[in-house]
C-alpha cells in the first residue's frame, strides 16, 4: 500500500485541478454525512419508540436515573430484536459480524479506502436496529461506516485513482465523525492521528474541507452533542490535578480491562456458545434485557446519564454501578452481535469514573472546581485509551464543552492513563483488532517504537 501511496502522491502533488476536485468531493461527502448521521439518530429514536414505547434516555429522564426500570415484557423486545439483528446481519453482511472502526482503517490501506456503499448501509441499518433495541454499543462506528460508504460510491462514480479514494475515504471518516459529535478539529486530527498516522498537505486540505462540511450541515440539521459551557469552570486550583492524575491512571485501568476483555469476550462466545450465529444476539438480547430491567441506564447510546454525571446529579454508589454494569453491557452487545461503536460506551464509563473520583474527593471536605471537570477528565482519558487517540480525545473534550480551561485537565489525564498503558505495555481496541486479523497497517511504526530506548543515545 505504502508504494502505491509513494508513486501516485507525486502525480498527486502536480495536478491543482485534481486537488480541487478532491475537496469539492470532500465538501459534497461532508454535507451528505451529516445527512447521514441525522438519518441515523432519527431511525434510532423511531425504533426506540416503537418497541420501547419511548426513547430509552426520555424513560429515564421521566423517571429518574435511581428509580428507572424497564417493564418485564422489554426483555423478551430485546430477544426479538436480537433475532432481528442476527437475520440481518446473515443475509446482507454474512461472515461479516460486528464491522466497526478498525474495519474502516483496513479498507483505507488495503483496499484503495474502498468501504462499499451497500455495507456501509447494511451497518447503518442494523446498528440503528441494535442501539434503537437497547444494545450498549454507540452511533459513532456506525456513522464512519456511512461516511466511509459515501466516499466510496463518490469514488466509483467519478472513475478516481488510488490516492484520491484514499484520502476521500478519510474525509468520509472526518466528516461522520465531525457530524456526529460537532467537534471537527477532533474529526481532522483522528483522521491522521489514527487512521493515517502521518501528516500530508494534500490529505489534509480535503479532509478538513470534509469536517467543516460536516460540522455545519449537522448544526443545521439539528445534530446535538456538545456540554453547557456553564458547567465548566473557568478555572482549576493546581492541586487538583493531583485527583486528575488519578483519574487518568484509574481510566487507563479501566481502558486496559475492557479492551483486552472484549477480543477475549468475542473468541469466547464464538467457541463456546453452539448455536447459529443468527440466534446469538438473540442470547445477547436476553442477557441485556435482564440487566436493563433493574438498570435501563445502561442500555443505548445514554447521553443523558453522561450528562447528568457532568452536571453532578448522580450518587456515588449509582457511579460505580453504572460503570461496571456499561462496561458488562457493552461487551455482552458487541460478543453476541450487536453492532456499534465503542466511542459511546467509552464516554459513558469515563463520566461516570471522574464524576465518582469528583464526588469521594468532595466528600472529604476538599474544596473542588466542580464535578463537570472531573468527568470530562474521566471521559478524555477513557476515549483516549481505548481507541487510541490521545491528541483528538483531548481536542474533542475541548470542542464539545466550549471552554478551554478544561484542557489542561484532560491532558494530564489522558497524560496518565499513558503512563498506565506503557507500564503495562498495552495497545489500543483499534490496534488489537487490527494484530487479530492480521492486518494491522502500522507494523513499521510499531518495530520502529520498540526500539525507543528513552533520553540516552548510544556513542
Amino acid at each position: 500500500m505504502s508504494d502505491i501511496i509513494g508513486t501516485e502522491e507525486k502525480k498527486f502533488r502536480n495536478l491543482d485541478w485534481t486537488i480541487a476536485r478532491t475537496v469539492s468531493l470532500s465538501i459534497a461527502i461532508g454535507i451528505m454525512a451529516a445527512f447521514a448521521a441525522k438519518g441515523l439518530l432519527i431511525a434510532i429514536n423511531l425504533t426506540q419508540t416503537y418497541l420501547h414505547k419511548t426513547p430509552l434516555d426520555t424513560l429515564v429522564m421521566e423517571q429518574g436515573i435511581e428509580n428507572a426500570s424497564l417493564p418485564i415484557w422489554s426483555i423478551g423486545v430485546l430477544a426479538f430484536l436480537g433475532l432481528i439483528v442476527g437475520l440481518l446481519t446473515h443475509y446482507l453482511m454474512p461472515n461479516r459480524a460486528n464491522r466497526g472502526l478498525s474495519h474502516v482503517i483496513e479498507d483505507i490501506h488495503f483496499n484503495q479506502g474502498q468501504t462499499g456503499v451497500r455495507e456501509g448501509l447494511a451497518v447503518g441499518l442494523i446498528s440503528a436496529v441494535s442501539i434503537g433495541a437497547g444494545a450498549s454499543v454507540g452511533r459513532y462506528g456506525p456513522a464512519v461506516h456511512l461516511g466511509a460508504a459515501v466516499a466510496s460510491g463518490m469514488g466509483s462514480i467519478f472513475k478516481l485513482s488510488t490516492q484520491e479514494k484514499v484520502v476521500l475515504g478519510c474525509s468520509g471518516i472526518a466528516a461522520a465523525i465531525s457530524a456526529s459529535f460537532i467537534a471537527p478539529l477532533a474529526a481532522v486530527i483522528f483522521v491522521q492521528e489514527v487512521v493515517l498516522r502521518q501528516w500530508r498537505i494534500y490529505q489534509f486540505i480535503p479532509v478538513a474541507a470534509a469536517a467543516v462540511a460536516g460540522s455545519e450541515t449537522a448544526k443545521l440539521l439539528d445534530v446535538q452533542f456538545v456540554i453547557l459551557s456553564d458547567l465548566i469552570p473557568d478555572s482549576i486550583p493546581p492541586y487538583e490535578f493531583i485527583f486528575f492524575g488519578i483519574i487518568g491512571a484509574l481510566s487507563g485501568v479501566v481502558g486496559i480491562a475492557f479492551n483486552q476483555a472484549l477480543p477475549k469476550a468475542a473468541g469466547l462466545v464464538a467457541k463456546h456458545v453452539k448455536i447459529d450465529n443468527r440466534l446469538k444476539p438473540v442470547v445477547g438480547g436476553l442477557l441485556l434485557g435482564c440487566i436493563g430491567f433493574m438498570y435501563p441506564s445502561v442500555l443505548g447510546l445514554g447521553g443523558y446519564e453522561t450528562q447528568m454525571a457532568i452536571a453532578g446529579n448522580i450518587a456515588f454508589q449509582l457511579c460505580l454501578i453504572l460503570l461496571v454494569l456499561k462496561f458488562v453491557a457493552t461487551i455482552i452487545s458487541l460478543a453476541f452481535g450487536f453492532n456499534g461503536g465503542v466511542f459511546g460506551p467509552s464516554l459513558f464509563m469515563g463520566a461516570m469514573l471522574g464524576a465518582a473520583v469528583g464526588i469521594m474527593v468532595e466528600g472529604t471536605g476538599i474544596s473542588i472546581s466542580g464535578i463537570s471537570i472531573y468527568a470530562i477528565a474521566g471521559m478524555g482519558a477513557t476515549v483516549a485509551t481505548v481507541i487510541g487517540a490521545v491528541f483528538a480525545a483531548i481536542i474533542a473534550m475541548i470542542e464539545m464543552t466550549g471552554k478551554l480551561s478544561s484542557s489542561l485537565p484532560v491532558l494530564f489525564s489522558v497524560a496518565s492513563a499513558y503512563i498506565v498503558i506503557y507500564l503495562f505495555s498495552q495497545s489500543s481496541l483499534l490496534v488489537r483488532q487490527l494484530d487479530g486479523r492480521g492486518k494491522n497497517p502500522f507494523e513499521e511504526i510499531r518495530a520502529k517504537d520498540k526500539k525507543y530506548e528513552g533520553f540516552k543515545t548510544k556513542p
